[in-house]
């Protein structure tokens, strides 16, 4: 019998969770009605490098201590620096020239939690294209919020997706990155597919959840990004 993967992760948008999350502020510009939920549902909260200044100049009212900021501190601004520190927040300085920031970050998270990414697809191409690597590589649920868009991967197999209409857009993706191509079937889409994946080929974009679904199935034979509009929270 062909296991299927149940995503609850929408909770994330309503500040819920029924499983260990580990935020992770990254250095890109954010929304801090994502930031308010993202906290809310995190058990543990990192800020990885210049992501401190990020969470610094979007709390306005000073109410979100970190629990470790870590990087090699190029990016962090030195008044951010002092004042998470005299707050009693730890900072952990590491030069390692091997390891992104955001590696450094991950490196101080449990195994079994999930991994929550406060920014990760805009800003510099290079760490976008980095963001998506880590999504391969790393064998754990990674989920990136950022502006707009709500992505993580989906392994080979079925997955229902459970959708918030709430905080979900309707704007939707299935996106080959990563790989040479991927044999793709959907269910309750606005336009289902069931075709063979690719960057130089099909590629599902643009495309709409349907209002009276609840759940989106898909079915894939290689691992694919899925990505979806965020509602203003």
């Amino acid at each position: 019998m062909t296991n299927i993967t149940t995503w609850t992760c929408a909770e994330l948008l309503r500040g819920e969770s029924s499983k260990p999350y580990a935020l992770i502020v990254v250095n890109q510009p954010t929304r801090k009605d994502l930031l308010d939920k993202a906290w809310k549902a995190a058990t543990t909260k990192l800020c990885a490098d210049g992501g401190a200044n990020r969470l610094y100049d979007v709390d306005n009212d000073k109410i979100y201590l970190p629990d470790i900021i870590k990087g090699d501190f190029d990016s962090i601004r030195e008044d951010v620096r002092s004042y998470y520190t005299s707050r009693g927040v730890k900072v952990i300085q590491d030069k390692d020239e091997y390891s992104t920031d955001l590696m450094k970050c991950i490196a101080e998270v449990p195994e079994d939690y999930s991994l929550v990414l406060l920014g990760g697809l805009s800003g510099r191409v290079d760490q976008t294209v980095h963001t998506m690597s880590l999504l391969h590589k790393l064998h754990r649920e990674v989920y990136v919020l950022d502006g707009e868009s709500f992505a993580w991967l989906l392994r080979e197999g079925i997955h229902d997706i459970q959708i918030d209409h709430h905080t979900m857009g309707q704007t939707c993706g299935i996106l080959p990155v990563g790989i040479d191509s991927a044999r793709v079937k959907t269910k309750w889409l606005k336009w289902d597919t069931d075709w063979e994946t690719s960057l130089n080929g099909n590629v599902s974009t643009s495309n709409h959840l349907v209002p009276e679904n609840p759940i989106v199935t898909i079915e894939t034979d290689k691992p694919v990004l899925w990505t979806c509009e965020i509602r203003p929270l």
